[in-house]
């Protein structure tokens, strides 16, 4: 694997990868994408320095008339027709004169995730646009527009009709304006997407990187959505945006109507879905080219939230940390550190659920909370069933269909998380498939429950000799435990597959917001067949994620969790509903303040100087009740863990496979018999994880922005900080 550090570029911090050259006085700044990585055949440049227009040629076209006053003492244009590879552009002010070169890509290939997949599946229809003629998934831009009736529906809007008589309105910065919203469709990087803001026809026209006199605050929100499972597909939803709602509606509507109501441009695509698609290095490619493409329209947004539940919180934190500028904060909810955080456990679930099916030993349903961490197994028996993302036919519908259509095509379509990944993990040579990074050597499972008396010794040891691994292809071994390779555990700390609150998070706000479900017999009766919930969202990864990043920066300054009901709670009147909506008006506050802080103390300070607060750690038994005693919260809230917890791994659960130490006798209450100890001895001939050490291949994030070849080939174009 090759890892460099190449081109470091200066990033501005509240424009999207804004790279600037500078001559004398004169300053040329990118504020769509790193100049290295321009899609589509546009960017748009900034210049400044200067007193009168420039001279700007692309080659040697004349691109001046492009440019014009954006009235804060700079020129802006949006240059076009660049040739596919290098363009040279200069621009000349006076006696100063300076050259930047623009990589013009395809805007459906890659651009930093590496070669794309093959087969895949175009589902364009689903979003509306012309059926795609390849792969490419390239099809013509569609714009509109909605409105929101007063009854509460949205309904599409048609700028050349007769005005209806029941466009409901909102007030922005003590403006009322319509609610009619506009929106463009289209397609990149093989991903549907869609871009929308409020805007009425007849107020004037669309904003532009120069003017804005619509109802748009000037703030981006970029919208992910939640699933776990690999792509070779387009996927037919966009992030959490609705159609029938006017792509500003959708889950937890309120929340959404809410933005748009506050002025919030909203944008996604169906590739920044993580039930779509589990590789996070392709929805931060799609993600840089929406945005991208937001920039050439609007200009830059004064900052950009993402938000999104579940796999969707997945993404934030990954793209966050890898990609540093795409996002300003992040609002995670229902929230999981990264895809690889999430599995363990589930793969854990899957060995257990066989093991207590198959024992000959009598194991009570506590006994197996208890191994299991959970607060109930149903979790593992349950929903933790369906993410089963090591077994290589666990496909979406549509790909599973073309498979059926195509086998030969499709014969070595392998929908497993590495599968999709390779470009990450590269391919390990002895199987022909992606290098896996799933382990369990040496995990004493039910370690805990031992020592507090709560199994037996013949039970805790039956259970370690017997549980086994899954191979490379799902299935479980008995008896054999699964050993990572190497290099993927390596790769899968260094490119930063694991959220360490590394790169970008150690310099954003993140606002943690959390539906409480992991039981509900504390917030009511609880129904005789379920004793407790058994929802796959668990809330102990918000203090997995907060471990992380203490344990990378020393300090939760820019990290809030709050905490509600969510179980039958998640109308628009609902707690979790009103947390949330004020949540991001104190995010847009804290954004603004740190924006506005032209000291010289770093950007971490400024975040930690800048928080609100309002926006302390709480949680919100009922709706006028804000709880910020933490330990208090635990009491009202409980949460569970995982087996590997129960195991002795620290909170952080950040090790993906341990380092081995001897079987020590005292490190059990009773301490071991020599019989025993040498029972465990045969179990774990290796020795057993000794998690005071580091795991093994865990290594710093090596750098940020990423840029794939192809079989683990990577360099990076920043430091990781």
């Amino acid at each position: 694997m090759k890892i460099a550090i190449v081109g470091v570029l200066s990033l501005a911090c509240w424009a999207f990868a804004a790279d600037h050259v500078h001559a004398q006085s004169l300053d040329v700044e990118v504020l769509s994408s790193f100049p290295e990585l321009v899609t589509g055949g546009d960017a748009l440049v900034r210049v400044t320095g200067i007193e009168s227009a420039p001279t700007v040629r692309v080659g040697s076209r004349n691109a001046s008339a492009a440019f014009v006053a954006d009235g804060d003492g700079g020129y802006v244009g949006l240059v076009t027709r660049l040739s596919r590879g290098d363009n040279l552009l200069t621009v000349t002010s006076g006696r100063a004169s300076v050259e930047l070169t623009l990589t013009n890509h395809a805007i459906n290939a890659t651009l930093f995730a590496g070669p794309q997949q093959t087969p895949f599946v175009c589902e364009n229809e689903a979003h509306g646009l012309a059926p795609a003629k390849d792969e490419t998934c390239a099809a013509p831009r569609v714009t509109g527009y909605f409105y929101r009736s007063t009854d509460g529906s949205w309904r599409t809007f048609d700028p050349d009709g007769q005005r209806p008589s029941d466009i409901d309105t909102t007030t922005i910065a003590g403006k009322t304006v319509p609610l009619i919203t506009w929106y463009e469709k289209g397609i990149v990087n093989r991903s549907a997407y869609v871009i929308s803001l409020l805007h009425d026809p007849a107020a004037g026209p669309l904003p532009t990187p120069t003017s804005n006199t619509t109802g748009w605050n000037g703030k981006l929100i970029m919208s992910h959505r939640g699933g776990v499972r690999a792509s070779y597909h387009q996927g037919r939803t966009i992030g959490t945006l609705d159609g029938e709602r006017g792509w500003v509606g959708g889950e937890n509507t309120n929340l959404h109507e809410s933005l748009i109501r506050a002025g919030y441009a909203l944008a996604g695509g169906s590739l920044m879905v993580t039930g779509t698609n589990t590789n996070h290095v392709v929805q931060a490619e799609t993600a840089a080219k929406i945005k991208e493409r937001f920039i050439e329209l609007f200009g830059p947004p004064e900052f950009t939230i993402a938000k999104g539940a579940s796999g969707g919180s997945m993404s934030q934190h990954v793209i966050a940390q890898g990609y540093p500028g795409l996002y300003d904060a992040i609002t995670p909810a229902r929230s999981y550190s990264d895809v690889l955080t999430f599995n363990t456990p589930i793969n854990d679930c899957n060995l257990l659920v066989r093991y207590f099916e198959s024992s000959n030993l009598a194991w009570t349903e506590v006994q197996k909370r208890e191994v299991s961490g959970k607060l109930t197994f149903g979790y593992c028996t349950g929903p933790s069933a369906n993410f089963m993302n090591l077994m290589p036919r666990n496909c979406d519908s549509a790909v599973v269909e073309a498979m059926e259509r195509d086998p030969a095509r499709w014969a070595n379509v392998r929908c497993t998380y590495q599968d999709n990944l390779v470009n990450v993990y590269g391919t390990d040579p002895a199987t022909g498939f992606a290098r896996s990074p799933w382990d369990n050597a040496g995990i004493q499972y039910g370690l805990s429950a031992y020592n507090d008396g709560l199994i037996s010794f013949d039970q805790f040891a039956d259970l370690n000799d017997r549980i086994g691994g899954h191979d490379v292809n799902g299935e479980i071994v008995p008896g054999k435990r699964a050993q990572a390779d190497p290099e993927a555990l390596r790769i899968a700390y260094e490119t930063g597959r694991l959220n360490t609150g590394d790169g970008g998070l150690r310099t954003i706000p993140i606002v943690d917001l959390r539906g409480y479900t992991d039981g509900i017999c504390t917030l009511g009766p609880c129904p005789p067949e379920d004793p407790q919930n058994v929802d796959v969202h668990d809330g102990y990864h918000t203090l997995v994620a907060r471990a992380r990043l203490m344990k990378t920066t020393g300090s939760l300054a820019n990290h809030v969790t709050l905490l509600t009901p969510e179980v039958g709670n998640r109308g628009p009147d609902s707690i979790l509903s009103r947390v949330s909506v004020r949540a991001v008006e104190l995010i847009d506050q804290w954004l603004t303040d740190i924006r506005a802080d032209r000291s010289r103390r770093s950007q971490a300070a400024k975040v930690a100087a800048h928080r609100p607060d309002e926006l302390a750690d709480a949680c919100y038994p009922s709706p006028k009740n804000a709880v910020t005693d933490i330990d208090r919260c635990a009491e009202i809230f409980p949460f569970g863990g995982d087996a590997r917890l129960v195991a002795g791994a620290p909170l952080a659960n950040d090790v993906l496979k341990c380092t081995l130490k001897p079987i020590n006798a005292r490190d059990y209450t009773p301490r071991l018999s020599n019989e025993q100890r040498a029972r465990l001895e045969r179990t774990f001939p290796n020795g057993v994880c000794d998690w005071s050490r580091p795991g093994v291949g865990q290594v710093p994030l090596a750098g940020t922005w990423a840029v794939y070849s192809g079989n683990a080939q990577v360099e990076y174009l920043r430091p990781a900080r």
